[in-house]
């Protein structure tokens, strides 16, 4: 087996950057995986599946490049909030590898670290408010900077096992992460007595982006006061929600 030289991967994923294909020619014919290093990661094919993969690449970013250019942003509520649970549209290009790659119409518009940290949530804090901000182990260095310029000071993180996920780099990434902020006093928000929030929880993934539903009913069962969703795709009672996909509704 002959290896040729490393390809970069077209519109390489910045969540993955050293993901490369290999071109490979086995007995006269030429295939292609795509590599993180030395490791293997995904099988693409021959010349006619490498073309399909590429392809569909281009439609995945074509796809994100039209989403992100829908620039209305829906005016912030006005009511002042104990509690502010979000899960932003970090702004990840796309990779086609296999299972992980969600369809294109699942697809959402993200928003830029600049754009985020302009939205005007100081406005919604209540004197006593925490903040539950989710990021991905990319988005991590972001997420803190984030909720450091929405004026929240940083607690503790919380960590979703999902139960699978990408396996790059000689890792597993099968967890998420929420940051917890605060302003004001804790222990006016979250209870101190009864069942604590765990630092780590498990339950399965669902569809690409979804969160668990046990995020939920633990700020539910563990904070006092007005809560709100920011980005939230669905209503949900006792909650006041804000995003594009419940305004469209």
């Amino acid at each position: 087996m002959r290896m040729h030289p490393k390809i970069r991967v077209h519109n390489a994923n910045r969540e993955h950057p050293k993901l490369w294909i290999k071109k490979k020619i086995i007995k006269g014919q030429i295939y292609y995986a795509i590599y993180d290093g030395k490791h293997f990661v995904k099988h693409i094919g021959n010349a006619e599946a490498y073309t399909k993969y590429l392809n569909d690449l281009e439609k995945l970013e074509s796809k994100k490049k039209a989403l992100t250019q829908r620039t209305y942003i829906p005016d912030m509520p006005s009511g002042k909030y104990n509690v502010i649970y979000a899960d932003p549209p970090w702004d990840i290009e796309s990779m086609v590898l296999e299972k992980w790659e969600s369809p294109l119409e699942d697809k959402y518009p993200t928003m830029k670290l600049k754009l985020l940290k302009n939205l005007k949530i100081e406005e919604l804090c209540a004197d006593d408010c925490v903040c539950f901000l989710w990021a991905t182990h990319t988005t991590l260095p972001k997420a803190f900077e984030l909720l450091r310029d929405w004026r929240f000071k940083y607690h503790c993180l919380l960590t979703w096992d999902k139960g699978g996920g990408w396996c790059v780099g000689g890792f597993h990434r099968k967890t998420e992460l929420v940051l917890v902020g605060y302003r004001g006093i804790l222990s006016n928000v979250v209870k101190e007595k009864g069942e604590y929030i765990p630092t780590l929880f498990y339950e399965k993934k669902t569809t690409h982006s979804t969160k668990p539903q046990i995020m939920y009913e633990l700020i539910e069962s563990r904070t006092i006061g007005k809560r709100i969703e920011l980005f939230a795709r669905n209503k949900r009672e006792g909650w006041d929600v804000w995003g594009l996909d419940v305004n469209d509704k």
